[in-house]
């Protein structure tokens, strides 16, 4: 194109993945756009590929203004706590050029702007050696901010950093006992100036209807304490607390370098039946990874709980395979209209998933199963001649 700036001439390699970036090094927050072409035995050049855009993250430590923090009330972590709330307002002046959220935690985090789930990403920023390597992630969120009045959000859990991990029941508090955020947005304007608003001690903490969420023992839900707004501008936290600054080595930041968890697939029951002791079964036809999303109307304060297992044993859900994951959601209606739930923090390995408490007859329609997995693009297939070696190859797959 007319604004060129480098080329690297033609490059005789085999290599196809992987190959170093060859130009001037990026500087943060940078973007190109990047074109390649490749060359036929006879040497002839193909068409141009279409642009494709790159963007440098934040690449060193001082790029971070942002400073962890953490509500400021003490926890007894030896048992799952209610997931907190963070919540900062800032103002936003007019002719926005390009925004960016920078954002991780310790522990997984659900970030939200003006009322907006940022993202589409489940149990962010995933699992990693935290001593060593910590993910965050970019999202560009140029449409969520306003001029004037924005307000920015956050809810934490305790995922794999402090949640209970690991064989023989497992232990807590692994990697530390105190969930955190970091967050940065970054606001380019029309006029050459950039404005950050970090975590730091500004921000204010509250908890709110997610009163524990685990990955092997569930998610326990109360619909009654959602706080309507608070991740919108104008929301009154004057009953909020305080938070506190954490301590940490911004030098383990990392850009994720692989696809993030999503919800990949809705896959809806195949049968509801009542099993011999007379409890409320859904088959989902195909063992799967992910949870269940409720579309329900009943009486405030009415629990439904749902358990999840793999198999079947004399027609009843079969939970010994679990071992001391107790794999079970509950969540407690508000008592209005039709409310729709799934969990956030936590999923579950299961073909069947039992319902108690369900507000009159329950309709194959009104549950789904959400398929939550590394959001990978499938390349390759496998098949051969023997059954049970397809069927185990699938089983990996969807797992």
């Amino acid at each position: 194109g007319g604004d060129l700036r480098e080329q690297t001439g033609r490059v005789e390699s085999s290599e196809s993945v992987l190959v170093p970036w060859s130009f001037t090094p990026l500087a943060s927050r940078e973007p190109v756009t990047v074109q390649v072409r490749v060359f036929d035995a006879d040497g002839q050049p193909s068409e141009w590929s279409k642009p494709a855009s790159v963007e440098a993250g934040l690449l060193h430590a001082e790029d971070w203004t942002a400073r962890f923090v953490t509500p400021e009330w003490d926890e007894n972590t030896s048992c799952p706590q209610p997931c907190p709330l963070l919540r900062r307002e800032f103002d936003v002046r007019p002719d926005v050029a390009r925004a960016r959220l920078y954002v991780t935690a310790l522990g997984v985090y659900e970030a939200q702007l003006n009322g907006v789930i940022v993202g589409d990403h489940v149990l962010a920023p995933g699992w990693t050696s935290y001593h060593h390597r910590l993910c965050y992630q970019t999202f560009d969120v140029t449409a969520l901010l306003y001029e004037g009045r924005n307000a920015i959000g956050a809810i934490l859990g305790d995922g794999w950093y402090r949640g209970r991990l690991g064989f023989h029941g497992g232990q807590r508090n692994i990697y530390g006992d105190r969930l955190a955020l970091l967050s940065q947005v970054v606001i380019e304007y029309a006029d050459g100036t950039a404005e950050r608003i970090g975590t730091d001690e500004h921000w204010r903490a509250a908890t709110g209807p997610i009163r524990s969420s685990d990955i092997y023992d569930g998610e326990v839900y109360d619909a009654r304490l959602e706080r309507h707004g608070w991740s919108e501008p104008g929301y009154d936290d004057s009953d909020w607390r305080c938070v506190r600054l954490l301590d940490r080595d911004l030098a383990t930041l990392v850009a994720s370098p692989g696809p993030p968890g999503r919800r990949t697939e809705l896959v809806v029951p195949v049968s509801v039946f009542t099993s011999p002791s007379g409890r409320t079964i859904i088959d989902f036809g195909q063992n799967l990874v992910g949870r269940l999303r409720l579309q329900v109307q009943g009486a405030e304060g009415q629990t439904i709980t749902l358990r999840h297992a793999e198999v079947l044993e004399d027609g009843e859900l079969c939970t010994r395979p679990l071992r001391f994951a107790e794999a079970t959601d509950r969540y407690t209606l508000r008592g209005d209209a039709i409310e729709t739930w799934e969990p956030r923090f936590t999923f579950h390995g299961f073909r069947y998933a039992e319902v108690d408490g369900w507000p009159g007859e329950l309709q194959a329609d009104a549950v789904s199963a959400v398929v939550c997995h590394s959001d990978m693009q499938r390349i390759g297939w496998f098949d051969c001649s023997d059954p049970l070696v397809n069927r185990m190859h699938e089983n990996v797959v969807w797992s």
